[in-house]
């Protein structure tokens, strides 16, 4: 539903100049609650149904949300259960590695890349829009990847 979104209403309208990326946000807000290795696994899964259903190099897209899902799956090793505010700074932090992962795999698979790409506004307006989808899309991963909210028990004595 997400890559129809993005496909559709999200590539006709811009802020600065810049597309919304909501499929990146939401494989970085996955990685939140999966970890590392779950973010980075469904990361890459909706990144082949991305380049499948658009006309990018298979795996190009892949790679980014891979990247995005892992790094923002890194707050797990800073705390346990994190905070909403270091959640939002995962976020952004693994949207804007994805963001910046893909002009890198354009130099290598064609002959765009690094050429004509503005990252000074790109990259600033990637982060600010995952942090601000992030409270609706933790969720959402959390849900999609089957995980139960942890809950504490009082140890029997």
């Amino acid at each position: 539903m997400l890559i129809a979104l993005q496909t559709s209403v999200f590539a006709s309208n811009d802020v600065f100049g810049v597309k919304i990326q909501i499929v990146l946000a939401f494989c970085a807000a996955s990685g939140i609650r999966g970890g590392a290795e779950r973010g980075a696994w469904l990361g890459f899964v909706v990144g082949l149904m991305y380049d499948l259903g658009t006309a990018a190099p298979l795996g190009q897209h892949a790679l980014a949300y891979g990247l995005a899902g892992y790094t923002a799956g890194l707050v797990n090793l800073v705390a346990v259960d994190p905070h909403w505010w270091l959640s939002m700074l995962f976020v952004a932090l693994g949207g804007v590695v994805g963001e910046a992962s893909i002009p890198i795999v354009q130099v290598f698979v064609s002959d765009s890349g690094w050429q004509g790409q503005r990252l000074g506004i790109i990259l600033p307006v990637v982060a600010i829009s995952c942090a601000i989808l992030s409270p609706v899309f933790i969720p959402l991963g959390r849900w999609c990847l089957a995980i139960k909210k942890k809950t504490w028990k009082v140890p029997s004595q």
